[in-house]
């Protein structure tokens, strides 16, 4: 329990910590549906965030306060994907502030991470429009030569960088122990009631209210025709963050619309040059490599074809 001004909250004790573009949205929003689940106002609180950057926690306060309503629930969720990349720094400081916390990690194969990451960026206007994914690499790997990749002006580019999950791994792992669950976006993906169904039994939750559960897709990348229009919209989503939050269904629908009348088809159909794959390959062979002898140290033998066919 903490003190938030005149309030005693209870902390929250489920994080899912990583990784960007691995369906972290998704997934919050299917354990949200347990009934035994209680989800934050927001998804992405990012109150540990500071750590990955040598700054201070804000005041507790402002992190409980998205937990308010808080009931009889076991556990109450948070998810924050750019908590993964802060390691020990981020990792110590939930366990200290949080203890006894559980964390999960959905991982995706990174070369796959990129596109999307490139892609997300694009649509949020972080990078120009017209900046195609060859040159967004030579970008990446300039500012990851330099060892600055990471940091947060450099944000928007930190989609190669983003995929060196081998050097964050150890420090999460040492932190939780067994109160760390690795998941994979590509089994979530295949079989959302499978790997949601895993989780609640590692949690020790009843699996079978998982039978009802709504497992639509959300926060798809989807890129733009018309610059201001995209703004506008991305400006309404921010502030209509906690109602759509409730309204689900509402919210797809809106995009749904929205899409009609200013998605970028032929753009939503390009894929990355046979170049650019190339470069992913050579860049991710080692991280990929040292990522799947961790994952077996952890007892986590059943990998997907990214890991299990990286040369041993």
């Amino acid at each position: 329990m903490r003190t938030a001004g005149d309030l005693t909250l209870k902390l929250p004790n489920l994080l899912i910590v990583g990784v960007a573009k691995a369906a972290t949205t998704s997934l919050f929003q299917y354990l949200a549906q347990h009934p035994d689940i209680f989800p934050a106002e927001l998804k992405e609180l990012r109150y540990f965030t500071p750590l990955r950057y040598d700054e201070p926690l804000p005041p507790i306060g402002s992190y409980l306060s998205h937990f308010q309503k808080w009931a009889t629930e076991r556990y109450a969720v948070e998810a924050t994907p750019g908590y993964f990349p802060g390691g020990q720094a981020v990792a110590g400081g939930i366990d200290e502030t949080l203890p006894g916390a559980k964390v999960i990690l959905s991982l995706r194969d990174p070369r796959y991470r990129c596109w999307s990451y490139f892609r997300f960026m694009k649509s949020r206007v972080r990078i120009p429009q017209d900046m195609d994914f060859d040159t967004y690499l030579d970008r990446c790997e300039e500012l990851h030569r330099q060892g600055i990749d990471g940091a947060r002006e450099h944000q928007p580019f930190w989609g190669l960088g983003g995929g060196c999950y081998a050097n964050w791994l150890p420090s999460w792992a040492e932190v939780f122990g067994n109160r760390l669950y690795v998941l994979f976006f590509e089994d979530l993906i295949a079989a959302p009631e499978t790997a949601v169904t895993g989780i609640c039994r590692w949690l020790d939750l009843d699996p079978a209210p998982v039978a009802t559960f709504d497992f639509a897709t959300d926060n798809k990348s989807e890129q733009y025709r018309h610059k201001p229009l995209q703004l506008a919209a991305l400006s309404v989503n921010r502030r209509a963050e906690r109602f759509f939050s409730r309204h689900r269904r509402l919210k797809r629908t809106l995009k749904r619309i929205y899409h009609a009348t200013n998605a970028d088809e032929p753009e939503r159909k390009q894929q990355p040059s046979s170049s650019a794959w190339a470069r992913l390959d050579d860049f991710y062979r080692p991280y990929t490599l040292e990522l799947s002898n961790q994952l077996r140290q952890l007892g986590v033998t059943q990998q997907p074809a990214w890991l299990a066919q990286s040369p041993r």
